[in-house]
């Protein structure tokens, strides 16, 4: 298993399962974490759309060192909700 495809892999079954724990009893929580959680989600649904257009590519278009299209098919899926989450915590912990 290459490392691009077990972050690929985190990014679809990890980072949603930590979401919903995440998410549980939100209301309660400070703003810091209401940050980062709502930072995550929006990162997470940018990395789907970012990763399902990277996947639409025609194969004809990929070659051995393509690492764009390996960063956005296979990496946003994680990096984008840890990028999300920081700038949600960011920008929520001081209120």
């Amino acid at each position: 298993m290459t490392p691009g495809l077990a972050m690929m892999l985190v990014g679809v079954l990890v980072v949603p399962a930590v979401l919903l724990w995440g998410g549980h009893k939100l209301r309660r929580r400070s703003p810091a974490w209401r940050g980062t959680f709502w930072g995550a989600v929006v990162g997470h649904l940018v990395a789907i759309v970012v990763g399902s257009v990277a996947a639409m590519m025609p194969a004809a278009e990929w070659s051995d060192g393509d690492t764009w299209r390996g960063l956005a098919g296979f990496w946003s899926f994680t990096l984008a909700p840890l990028g999300g989450a920081a700038i949600g915590w960011m920008s929520r912990r001081n209120t």
